[in-house]
């Protein structure tokens, strides 16, 4: 039996209608956070205060949504495989935040079955779609740059460190404090937690997944949302109330990690097919 056969790569139909549907859900809530940061309690499932949380929560959403707007139109499965693992860790976390945190919704209001029926789905659905579609990747069959050992050593070690804090800051919300440039409640430090370690998913991905084109996307998601996160501190200074070494090191850390994963989409998309040995 060939072992390449039905390594067609294509992106299932009952997982491009997903993402359809996933996309417009992002939209909607991007759209309500960050553009509306102040008015979550009569827009939104839940009051999320301060603004700056709500900002970054948008930030997340709209960046997720301009992925899944290309796994609708993508035609190779590779390509967009990784989100599915990613979404499934972050949607699980908000679901959890969600039981914790059942009373401080806002019962009643449209948006919070919008969000439970979401949330609930989710974590299960994501996995099975990706479970079902990933008979169809193709490998190493891919004819495509592989990102240096070197460069997948280091985005691992950045995921490695971001997602192990986003689960410390998950399990035990009051760690953020002190760490954290902005006020944060239970609620809120594990919402934050959740899109930290979808973007860590992404970097974590690295140790395991040597093709620049099973990477590509991601990378310039998370790179559009950590954009978005930097716009939305500089549209709500006033809520930076933490130490000035807090809003530093948050402010260092973004900083640094956009110019990285613009130097790689920038290096990597003017390399040629095959190994790299930077």
């Amino acid at each position: 039996m060939n072992p390449n056969a039905g390594r067609d790569d294509r992106v299932l139909a009952t997982t491009r209608w997903t993402a359809g549907v996933v996309a417009l859900v992002l939209i909607a809530a991007g759209i309500i956070l960050y553009l509306f940061p102040t008015d979550t309690g009569r827009l939104f499932a839940w009051r999320v205060n301060p603004p700056m949380t709500a900002l970054a929560m948008g930030a997340g959403y709209l960046a997720g949504a301009t992925f899944f707007v290309r796994v609708w139109t993508s035609s190779r499965w590779h390509e967009v495989a990784l989100a599915f693992v990613a979404a499934t860790v972050l949607t699980t976390l908000l679901l959890v935040a969600t039981i914790l945190h059942w009373e401080n919704f806002s019962h009643g209001h449209v948006s919070l079955w919008t969000w439970t029926v979401v949330y609930l789905l989710a974590p299960v659905v994501l996995p099975v779609l990706w479970w079902r579609n990933r008979r169809h990747d193709p490998g190493a069959g891919v004819s495509t740059t592989r990102v240096p050992t070197n460069v997948r050593r280091l985005a691992g070690a950045v995921g490695v460190v971001q997602v192990g804090a986003a689960l410390a800051f998950f399990v035990v919300p009051g760690l953020a404090t002190g760490w954290w440039p902005w006020d944060l409640s239970p609620l809120t430090t594990r919402t934050v937690s959740a899109f930290m370690a979808f973007v860590g998913v992404v970097w974590l991905a690295f140790l395991f997944e040597p093709r620049w084109s099973a990477l590509r996307l991601h990378v310039e998601s998370a790179t559009i949302g950590l954009v978005l996160v930097g716009v939305g501190l500089l549209r709500a200074p006033d809520d930076l109330t933490g130490s000035g070494l807090a809003v530093a090191l948050v402010v260092g850390v973004l900083v640094a990690v956009v110019a990285a994963a613009v130097g790689l989409l920038v290096a990597m998309d003017r390399a040629p097919a095959g190994e790299l040995t930077w």
